[in-house]
């Protein structure tokens, strides 16, 4: 009879669990540590954590200029589109790239290591969102030419900042 009693405890606290869970909303942000492979490096997945707790997986496709474009530390390639998601336990946020840049910050020399700043503006259902944050590349020299092995890719994706509201409005005659 114990054990019964138990079990019945045990599966009114897993039911409660599995309601409260299903009710909550997704987080507005998100921090988010994943990996890309390959040489053009425009696909990304890994895990992502939410400011209000939730936890899940992202997944990025990035569309970019030439990284021929930006090969010296300072020099920026421009993000030209592509789609971000972020989905959890209590749902799925996706947005379009529309804008932004991997600014390379470092680079090792020959074929080492590189560092890119990246900001970009996407655009989801729940309005404006800003991703910020560092991609790593890791390469090595294959007949005399660098090839990337693999990215590490970190950062946030948060809500857009509106601009301030008690800020009078500028002079039409200036």
């Amino acid at each position: 009879m114990r054990r019964i009693a138990l079990s019945f405890a045990l599966l009114a606290a897993v039911s409660l669990v599995a309601v409260t869970g299903a009710g909550a909303a997704m987080s507005p942000s998100y921090q988010v540590s994943g990996f890309g492979f390959g040489a053009q490096q425009t696909s990304f997945f890994g895990t992502g954590l939410g400011s209000a707790g939730d936890r899940g997986m992202f997944q990025a496709s990035v569309a970019h200029d030439a990284w021929t474009s930006c090969a010296t530390v300072g020099s920026s390639c421009a993000v030209t589109g592509g789609t971000f998601s972020v989905r959890t336990a209590q749902g799925q946020e996706s947005a379009t790239f529309g804008g932004g840049s991997f600014q390379l910050a470092s680079a090792a020399p020959g074929c080492g290591a590189q560092s890119f700043a990246v900001n970009a503006t996407l655009a989801g259902a729940a309005g404006p969102l800003v991703f910020t944050g560092t991609m790593s590349t890791f390469r090595f020299q294959f007949r005399s030419q660098c090839q990337t092995l693999f990215s590490t890719l970190q950062g946030s994706l948060a809500p857009a900042s509106a601009p301030p509201t008690d800020q009078p409005p500028a002079d039409p005659g200036l």
